[in-house]
């Protein structure tokens, strides 16, 4: 009966020894470390600082040409649907 118990507190000791590194691993993964360091975050805010943007859209200038129209790539009406079901391609003569 001694070596009995000596093995099951081994294993106890083995089991609980994995739940407290199991435990470790998921508290680890719940809070992983930051990615990028603080000296990123100050780059960042330097480089968003150091831009000029004035937030408005300015025309285009007056003496530049306008564009020609030019026709759409697709010819839209072969692009509609029939109301018949008649054969698109009609079949040669020799075949009749």
């Amino acid at each position: 009966m001694g070596k009995i118990g000596e093995w099951f507190w081994r294993f106890l000791a083995a089991v609980m020894l994995f739940a407290v590194g199991w435990s470790i691993w998921i508290f680890y993964q719940l809070n992983p470390p930051p990615l990028a360091t603080n000296a990123a975050f100050e780059a960042a805010a330097k480089a968003r600082a150091n831009q000029s943007v004035k937030g408005v859209i300015a025309p285009a200038a007056a003496a530049a040409p306008a564009a020609p129209s030019r026709e759409p790539p697709v010819n839209a009406d072969k692009l509609k649907f029939t109301d018949s079901l008649a054969s698109p391609v009609a079949e040669p003569a020799d075949r009749k």
